[in-house]
């Protein structure tokens, strides 16, 4: 009984998170109009235009936002506990750093050159695909600890800051300010495109990644303990890594790059519901969306009139929230 009652606790807790998360999107779709236009006596000239910014701007902004959050949540989850790391992340690994670079090429010189107006997008999912890859390899060459893989994620991060500053260099100046507006986290370019493709996706990994839930609570054990209760531990770690890719890659390939969504959603997610999977992947991805649409609704009302972009308020909570997780686990160590 009493097992059963923590897990009712737990789905309660998720059912409140979510509810949170769905009033989160009300209030970034209609943050700014001001309750009194829906009572005031211009009431039926005011609804059409109204209706038309929020479902084809607003609406699309605050859907796209929401799963991006929830992609970068589960996507963090996964590869912490992949790696057994805390800070591990998308973000942390140079899978997002990647991916901007792949998009600052492409708006630098066209590449891939045959998508139109996705070659943004597709070269931004390569080079994350690209990073992801070199991982993998270090990974699957012989025993190397997860805190090296860690640290090749480090210099995956700064090889590819580094290769984006140089193609800020070479650009025109309307393209450097693309470059730089991309790098920091933009929801302004969402359509119902993002909002198709990065749900599509979401779905087919959280649905991948939840029938691995038991895999991933057994990974938190040693690797021998892991396999003699019959789990394939590499095969596992690589399923999981590609999954966290794909639905980052997809992501942040419309968005650009928003860090610490990923180190923040799982951290928050353990402290509620603790760590069993089955819970944790769930409460990951809709921690995630309210993780990304409060910064959304702060990056609309710091400013009156001006929207920051998005990454730069994950960055500021995210930094010393990075900090005080890597002073616990140095206590702990």
């Amino acid at each position: 009984m009493a097992y059963q009652e923590k897990n009712r606790r737990k789905i309660l807790l998720l059912l409140l998170m979510g509810l949170l998360a769905f009033s989160l999107v009300i209030v970034d779709i209609y943050h700014g109009f001001g309750a009194l236009s829906f009572l005031g006596t211009n009431v039926a000239s005011q609804q059409p235009e109204l209706a038309g910014v929020v479902l084809k701007m607003r609406l699309t902004r605050t859907l796209t936002a929401a799963l991006v959050g929830a992609s970068l949540g589960l996507a963090g989850l996964c590869m912490q506990n992949m790696l057994k790391n805390p800070i591990a992340t998308p973000f942390t690994l140079g899978l997002s750093s990647a991916a901007s670079f792949g998009a600052s090429l492409s708006i630098l010189s066209g590449f891939p050159f045959v998508f139109g107006q996705a070659n943004v997008q597709v070269s931004a999912i390569f080079f994350c695909f690209l990073g992801s890859a070199v991982i993998l390899l270090i990974f699957s060459a012989g025993q190397v600890s997860m805190n090296t893989i860690i640290l090749v994620g480090t210099a995956i991060n700064l090889f590819f800051t580094s290769l984006q500053e140089l193609s800020k260099y070479f650009a025109s100046e309307r393209n450097a300010q693309r470059m730089t507006t991309w790098s920091l986290g933009d929801l302004s370019k969402s359509s119902w495109d993002s909002v198709l493709v990065v749900f599509i996706v979401l779905y087919i990994v959280l649905v991948l990644i939840y029938r691995q839930s038991w895999e991933m609570n057994l990974l938190q054990l040693s690797d021998e303990s892991a396999q003699s209760m019959g789990v394939n531990v590499k095969r596992t770690r690589l399923l999981i890594f590609f999954a966290s890719a794909l639905v980052t890659a997809v992501a942040i390939s419309f968005v650009g790059t928003i860090g610490f969504i990923g180190l923040i959603a799982p951290h928050f997610v353990k402290m509620l519901v603790g760590n069993d999977a089955r819970f944790t992947i769930i409460g990951s991805a809709i921690m995630g969306v309210v993780v990304l649409l409060l910064a959304a609704v702060v990056s609309k009302a710091l400013i009156p009139g001006t929207i920051i972009p998005v990454g730069i308020i994950t960055s500021l909570v995210g930094v010393p929230f990075m900090c005080l997780v890597a002073i616990r686990k140095g206590q702990r160590s």
